[in-house]
Protein backbone atom coordinates (compact mmCIF):
# COMPACT_ATOMS: atom_id res chain seq x y z
CA UNK A 1 0.00 0.00 0.00
CA UNK A 2 1.25 3.52 -0.78
CA UNK A 3 2.54 5.73 2.01
CA UNK A 4 -0.01 8.45 1.37
CA UNK A 5 -2.92 6.02 1.68
CA UNK A 6 -1.52 4.45 4.87
CA UNK A 7 -1.08 7.88 6.43
CA UNK A 8 -4.57 8.96 5.31
CA UNK A 9 -6.14 5.89 6.90
CA UNK A 10 -4.26 6.48 10.16
CA UNK A 11 -5.28 10.15 10.19
CA UNK A 12 -8.89 9.30 9.42
CA UNK A 13 -9.04 6.78 12.27
CA UNK A 14 -7.27 9.20 14.60
CA UNK A 15 -9.59 12.07 13.77
CA UNK A 16 -12.62 9.82 14.30
CA UNK A 17 -11.39 8.91 17.79
CA UNK A 18 -10.43 12.54 18.46
CA UNK A 19 -13.83 13.90 17.40
CA UNK A 20 -15.84 11.07 18.93
CA UNK A 21 -14.09 10.71 22.29
CA UNK A 22 -11.63 13.45 23.16
CA UNK A 23 -13.45 16.60 21.99
CA UNK A 24 -16.70 15.79 23.85
CA UNK A 25 -14.63 15.14 26.99
CA UNK A 26 -13.21 18.67 26.78
CA UNK A 27 -16.74 20.09 26.82
CA UNK A 28 -17.82 17.85 29.69
CA UNK A 29 -14.73 18.70 31.74
CA UNK A 30 -15.22 22.44 31.20
CA UNK A 31 -18.89 22.18 32.17
CA UNK A 32 -18.08 20.15 35.28
CA UNK A 33 -15.49 22.67 36.41
CA UNK A 34 -17.69 25.64 35.54
CA UNK A 35 -14.90 27.38 33.67
CA UNK A 36 -16.23 27.14 30.12
CA UNK A 37 -17.43 30.75 29.95
CA UNK A 38 -14.09 32.32 28.93
CA UNK A 39 -14.17 31.24 25.30
CA UNK A 40 -16.96 32.96 23.43
CA UNK A 41 -17.35 30.09 20.96
CA UNK A 42 -17.09 27.30 23.52
CA UNK A 43 -14.05 25.28 24.52
CA UNK A 44 -14.58 22.65 21.82
CA UNK A 45 -14.76 24.96 18.78
CA UNK A 46 -11.08 24.85 17.81
CA UNK A 47 -10.55 21.14 18.58
CA UNK A 48 -13.63 20.29 16.51
CA UNK A 49 -12.34 22.41 13.64
CA UNK A 50 -8.90 20.75 13.81
CA UNK A 51 -10.34 17.22 13.89
CA UNK A 52 -12.74 17.96 11.04
CA UNK A 53 -9.95 19.40 8.87
CA UNK A 54 -7.76 16.33 9.50
CA UNK A 55 -10.67 14.09 8.48
CA UNK A 56 -11.38 16.15 5.35
CA UNK A 57 -7.73 16.06 4.27
CA UNK A 58 -7.53 12.32 4.93
CA UNK A 59 -10.61 11.68 2.79
CA UNK A 60 -9.16 13.89 0.04
CA UNK A 61 -5.89 11.95 0.06
CA UNK A 62 -7.77 8.65 -0.05
CA UNK A 63 -9.90 9.87 -2.95
CA UNK A 64 -7.09 11.43 -4.97
CA UNK A 65 -3.98 9.62 -3.68
CA UNK A 66 -3.59 7.09 -6.49
CA UNK A 67 -4.05 9.62 -9.27
CA UNK A 68 -1.96 12.59 -8.16
CA UNK A 69 1.21 11.09 -6.69
CA UNK A 70 3.41 8.22 -7.77
CA UNK A 71 3.07 5.11 -5.66
CA UNK A 72 5.77 5.13 -2.99
CA UNK A 73 6.53 2.76 -0.20
CA UNK A 74 5.86 3.82 3.39
CA UNK A 75 9.51 4.30 4.42
CA UNK A 76 10.45 6.68 1.61
CA UNK A 77 8.85 9.77 3.18
CA UNK A 78 9.74 8.88 6.74
CA UNK A 79 12.79 11.17 6.96
CA UNK A 80 10.72 14.17 5.85
CA UNK A 81 8.08 13.29 8.41
CA UNK A 82 10.67 13.06 11.16
CA UNK A 83 12.16 16.41 10.11
CA UNK A 84 8.71 18.03 10.22
CA UNK A 85 7.99 16.51 13.64
CA UNK A 86 11.28 17.94 14.96
CA UNK A 87 10.46 21.39 13.60
CA UNK A 88 7.00 21.25 15.24
CA UNK A 89 8.55 20.16 18.55
CA UNK A 90 11.14 22.95 18.41
CA UNK A 91 8.46 25.56 17.65
CA UNK A 92 6.31 24.30 20.52
CA UNK A 93 9.27 24.36 22.90
CA UNK A 94 10.29 27.90 21.88
CA UNK A 95 6.81 29.43 21.83
CA UNK A 96 6.45 30.06 25.59
CA UNK A 97 9.88 31.68 25.69
CA UNK A 98 9.95 33.90 22.59
CA UNK A 99 6.22 34.39 21.92
CA UNK A 100 3.76 33.28 19.29
CA UNK A 101 4.72 35.61 16.43
CA UNK A 102 8.48 34.94 16.35
CA UNK A 103 8.08 31.20 16.85
CA UNK A 104 5.38 30.93 14.16
CA UNK A 105 7.52 32.90 11.70
CA UNK A 106 10.56 30.75 12.53
CA UNK A 107 8.45 27.60 12.11
CA UNK A 108 7.27 28.65 8.64
CA UNK A 109 10.76 29.73 7.61
CA UNK A 110 12.21 26.39 8.71
CA UNK A 111 9.52 24.44 6.87
CA UNK A 112 10.10 26.42 3.67
CA UNK A 113 13.88 25.95 3.91
CA UNK A 114 13.79 22.25 4.79
CA UNK A 115 11.22 21.34 2.17
CA UNK A 116 12.69 23.70 -0.45
CA UNK A 117 9.97 26.17 -1.38
CA UNK A 118 10.01 26.76 -5.12
CA UNK A 119 9.13 30.44 -5.02
CA UNK A 120 11.09 32.29 -2.35
CA UNK A 121 9.07 35.50 -2.44
CA UNK A 122 5.78 33.68 -1.82
CA UNK A 123 7.42 31.81 1.05
CA UNK A 124 8.67 35.11 2.46
CA UNK A 125 5.22 36.73 2.23
CA UNK A 126 3.61 33.71 3.92
CA UNK A 127 6.30 33.62 6.61
CA UNK A 128 5.68 37.26 7.51
CA UNK A 129 1.92 37.60 6.96
CA UNK A 130 0.45 34.30 8.13
CA UNK A 131 1.61 34.52 11.78
CA UNK A 132 0.20 38.06 12.06
CA UNK A 133 -3.12 36.97 10.54
CA UNK A 134 -3.35 33.93 12.82
CA UNK A 135 -2.42 36.04 15.82
CA UNK A 136 -5.18 38.53 15.11
CA UNK A 137 -7.83 35.88 14.42
CA UNK A 138 -7.01 33.84 17.50
CA UNK A 139 -6.71 36.83 19.82
CA UNK A 140 -9.55 39.03 18.53
CA UNK A 141 -12.12 36.57 17.15
CA UNK A 142 -11.68 33.55 19.41
CA UNK A 143 -10.20 35.52 22.37
CA UNK A 144 -7.48 32.94 22.89
CA UNK A 145 -4.51 34.23 24.87
CA UNK A 146 -1.31 33.40 23.01
CA UNK A 147 2.19 33.36 24.45
CA UNK A 148 3.76 36.75 24.20
CA UNK A 149 7.07 38.34 24.86
CA UNK A 150 8.37 41.84 25.52
CA UNK A 151 8.45 42.87 21.85
CA UNK A 152 5.25 41.15 20.67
Amino acid sequence: MAADRVLALVLLAGSAVYLGVLVPEVGRAQTALGSGDYYTVGPTALPTFAGAMAAIFAVAVLALGGRTAPQTMFGEGLSSGIAFALVVAAAAALMPHIGFLPSAAAFLAAVFVIFRATTWWIALILTLALPVLLDQVLRKVFMIPLPGNVLF
